[in-house]
Formats: structure tokens, sequence, C-alpha cells
């Protein structure tokens, strides 16, 4: 068995960038969604694509598509590049080829590949939990991904929003963030509000227990 690789887990910005898919099955149209909801554009290449990808296609302005196998042109202007065709000469050209041009590039179910991994992602916008094996199981980090699924509340990206409102506000009031206790007011009472609901009771209690006046 080889040795697994230490990775470094990064959240990226692929906000407005050119990002390219290569290939059109199920597990690229996961890919093709995964980047939309990351605001990306996305570029297809494929002579064949799902139905499900197909309508984003043909609704979706930020995704566009090459009906034709894969070549090494299609990586132009590219920031980022998944290949999911299932086919492993196609996944290692396109590696190469990503390699040489200093892309990011992930093959799926090929970590030979990659150099980056796709990990399973639970949302809760703007909060996401990220689920890495480093490419040793898929399955078992989406095992992993249903676990939290079920015990992260959904509440939780309205939190870190208050949460985010709060330290703007004291930045502007030209008050400094660093040093406050922030890991002592973010505990199990704090997110029993947010689940109630007592949103103007979370900013109070945070307020207070920084120190600053609302």
């Amino acid at each position: 068995m080889a040795e697994a690789v230490s990775v470094l887990p990064i959240a990226l910005k692929v906000d407005g960038r050119h990002c390219v898919v290569v290939g059109g099955g199920p597990i690229a149209t996961r890919k093709v969604r995964d980047l939309l909801h990351a605001n990306a554009r996305v570029h297809v290449v494929s002579p064949r694509v799902t139905g499900e990808l197909s309508d984003l296609i043909t609704k979706d302005n930020r995704v566009t598509w090459r009906n034709r196998e894969y070549e090494p042109a299609d990586l132009d202007g590219a920031a980022l590049v998944v290949t999911a065709t299932a086919r492993r000469a196609v996944d290692a050209a396109v590696y190469a080829d990503a390699q040489q041009r200093g892309l990011l590039v992930n093959s799926a179910d090929d970590p030979e590949n990659c150099n980056f991994y796709l990990m399973a992602l639970v949302r809760r916008d703007p909060v996401v939990v990220a689920v890495s094996t480093a490419g040793t199981s898929p399955a078992l980090a989406a095992y992993l991904k249903r676990r939290l699924e079920s015990d992260l509340e959904e509440e939780l990206g309205k939190l870190a929003e208050v949460l985010g409102d709060i330290r703007d506000e004291l930045h502007a009031r030209k008050i400094s963030t660093e040093q406050l206790p922030w890991s002592d007011i973010i505990n199990d009472e704090l997110i029993q509000s947010a689940k109630r609901g007592e949103w103007n009771m979370v900013r109070s209690r945070v307020m207070c227990a920084l120190g600053v006046a609302p």
C-alpha cells in the first residue's frame, strides 16, 4: 500500500474564474455543480453530457460546452482543471498538460493524476465544512459528510453572518478584533439561541461578552 500523502486544506476562491471540466458524466456533472456553487465560470469539454448537465449548459450562462474530445488548447486561460472521464489515458494527458502550465488539476478517482483533491463538503453557507482522506477513500469521506450533515445545525450560516457583521462594525469603530475572546463566546448556549432564532439576543450576548457597547 502506498504511503498516504499529507495535504494542506485550503478554501479556494474561484468567483468569476475560468475553470475547465473534462468529462460529461454524473461525476463531472457534480463537479460542475460544486464549481457553480462557488460562482466559477465553467467550461465543459466532452462529446456527451448528462441530461442534468445539458440543462445547466442551456440555462446557466456561466457554463459553456465544447462538444468534442479533449485537446490541450482547452486549458487556455484556465485557473483550475477537473477531469472526470473514467479514462486513465485522458486523465494522464490532462494532468500532464495542466502541470506544464502550472495549473491546479484534479482527476476524479485517479489520485496519481492530481495535484489537489476535492473534498466532501457540508454547506451551511457561508460556513463550509470539508472532509478529505487525501485521495485514499472518497467513500469514507462521503460517509463522514453524511454524519456531519445530521449533526451541524442549519442556523450556523446565519450565525456566521451575524458574527461577521459584528466584526465589521467593530472594525468601522476602529476597534481591533484580534485579541477579543471569540472562542469563549461561541459555545453550545449561543448555538441554541441561534436555533431558536433569537438573533437580537445573540448579538447582545456577543457584544457584552466582548466587552464592547452595542
